[in-house]
């Protein structure tokens, strides 16, 4: 066995641009290098462990080489450099040099490419890493149907972001704004009805805080009001005989109404002539959207340019009560 340890300094980076060129498609135009090598070889087989720290690292163009991989080169460069401009990583390193075309530079640049993929694959657990979080769902949101609100806990992973994205002055968030048609849309279309039975009760009367509180009696003489508007062609006698039956214990007693049924009835039928448009929807993303970028820009010293809202986007929901988005990076 060979046992190598070797150290590098003020490497220019630029003289590794054919290697990121051949293995990423992309130039290297500035920057500088330290390299403390350890490297073991035995019978041509070579190992090793890298301390690499890049200094202010400049990219340049982009190679037309159908060879060479799309790596993601910027992102990768903003995801690992601090607020001094310094990429600091242990990069281990393998590779035969019995091959007449072994390159030290190609195997690291080689390897490199290896954590670029990595690093861009889960940007937030890297992002989390820089604050002691072991997590990849710092990124992802969720917002109760129908609501663009954020919960206590997704106020909590803004704050995080914040303290990790300050190390990394480079990156940017980007927020699609979600929304979910089959859960969103029962919500929005409560949201809406509750809002005209308040306005017609005064905003110091019963606040429902679901369907089921729209039976309380007080709101059932709001909606017979608003049955009777928007359904004139089916009087409320007719619906309320309906729900009107001699006792069951007495089949020829008189007849008797059951309330709460006549009062899900008038709700179910108002809940299902309100009308949620794709446009209504799409608010609702715009909305959760800027939700997130507002509590971002809610913390000092962070500027309104490293958070974009990039339109809306349909998401799911795993369990018919939260819908889900995860943000982006890109890099500055």
């Amino acid at each position: 066995n060979i046992d190598v340890t070797v150290e590098f300094r003020n490497l220019l980076m630029s003289n590794l641009s054919p290697y990121s060129a051949e293995f990423a498609g992309q130039k290297i135009d500035e920057g500088k290098l330290n390299l403390d090598l350890e490297y073991v070889i035995d019978k041509g087989q070579m190992q090793g462990q890298n301390a690499i720290v890049l200094s202010d690292l400049v990219l340049g163009d982009r190679v037309d080489n159908p060879d060479a991989p799309s790596l993601p080169l910027g992102l990768a460069v903003a995801l690992l450099t601090d607020s001094n401009g310094v990429i600091d990583i242990d990069l281990p390193v393998e590779g035969d040099m019995n091959d007449p075309e072994f390159k030290i530079g190609g195997v690291i640049w080689k390897a490199f490419s290896g954590l670029i993929t990595k690093v861009v694959s889960a940007p937030f657990r890297l992002l989390g890493s820089l604050i002691g979080i072991d997590s990849e769902d710092l990124g992802q949101f969720q917002f109760l149907a129908g609501r663009s609100d954020l919960t206590p806990p997704e106020l909590e992973k803004v704050a995080q972001l914040q303290q990790a994205l300050q190390q990394r002055p480079e990156l940017k968030i980007e927020i699609r704004g979600p929304f979910d048609a089959r859960i969103d849309t029962p919500k929005l279309k409560f949201f809406s009805l509750r809002e005209e039975v308040i306005s017609r009760l005064g905003e110091e009367a019963a606040n429902p805080a679901d369907e089921t509180g729209m039976l309380d009696e007080e709101i059932r003489t709001v909606l017979e009001s608003l049955f009777a508007e928007r359904f004139p062609q089916q009087p409320l006698a007719e619906l309320k005989s309906i729900h009107t039956r001699p006792p069951a214990d007495d089949p020829e007693g008189k007849p008797v109404t059951d309330d709460l049924a006549y009062a899900a009835d008038l709700r179910d039928r108002l809940l299902d002539a309100e009308v949620v448009s794709a446009q209504d929807l799409e608010q609702l993303g715009k909305d959760r959207a800027e939700a997130i970028r507002s509590a971002f820009l809610a913390g000092e010293d962070f500027s309104a340019d490293r958070v974009v809202i990039a339109g809306t986007e349909e998401a799911g929901s795993d369990d018919d009560e939260w819908v889900v988005t995860e943000l982006g990076v890109a890099a500055d």
